[in-house]
């Protein structure tokens, strides 16, 4: 059973979950506006940001590409691959950007807290 994170406007409604340095999943997250309904996704382009929370630098992976998937468009339904296992403990914020046109729209924070064993 896949957990669905909603993801909204707000930078301040941070949905925070955990992990460990090696782990390699995807996260399911869901697009939402500032009333809580689904963003349809459908048309546009996504992007995503990967920010060490402690330096505000790019937390970076040993090599790879994320990979988001529309799952559920009309939905905002959409899946994050990470480019790799996760290389270091850090915590690191997620953000996710939503282009159409010239109107740029940004969801999150996730956050994760990457654990070593």
């Amino acid at each position: 059973m896949a957990v669905i994170f909603d993801l909204t406007e707000d930078p301040q409604q941070v949905v925070q979950v955990s992990a460990w340095v090696g782990d390699w999943h995807s996260y399911v997250v869901r697009l939402v506006d500032e009333l809580g309904s689904p963003v349809d996704i459908t048309t546009g382009t996504l992007g995503i940001t990967f920010t060490n929370i402690a330096t505000g630098s790019a937390y970076t992976f040993v090599s790879g590409s994320v990979t988001l998937t529309k799952q559920y468009s009309a939905q905002g339904i959409l899946s994050i691959l990470n480019p790799a296992a996760y290389p270091t403990a850090a915590n690191i914020r997620i953000t996710v950007s939503f282009t159409v046109g010239s109107d740029v729209r940004r969801f999150g924070p996730l956050e994760i807290e990457v654990l070593a064993p």
